[in-house]
């Protein structure tokens, strides 16, 4: 897989990442979209919504001809994904 070191980091637009707002996961070849779904359940953001995450994941293995069954199943622990939507309400609620 062909390394990203911080210049190239950079250098990707933010639609090359599968959490674009954060910048994390990148998507911008089959190697990196391979390990962003191995990854997928581990990266915790309080900003990208994980099934926006899986989507842009999915779409873009789609694009390099990636088998996606196995994948299409991982789900981020409910409880993660729970208490990371009861934050966001809070936030908002108090604004």
């Amino acid at each position: 897989m062909p390394r990203l070191n911080a210049s190239k980091r950079a250098k990707l637009e933010s639609s090359q990442y599968a959490c674009p707002t954060d910048r994390k996961l990148p998507i911008n070849d089959a190697a990196h979209v391979r390990k962003a779904m191995i990854t997928f359940s581990r990266v915790n953001s309080n900003i990208c919504h994980p099934r926006l995450a899986k989507q842009r994941i999915l779409e873009a293995a789609k694009k390099f001809g990636i088998d996606v069954t196995e994948f299409k199943e991982v789900k981020r622990h409910e409880k993660i994904d729970t208490f990371l939507e009861k934050i966001r309400e809070d936030r908002y609620l108090s604004i």
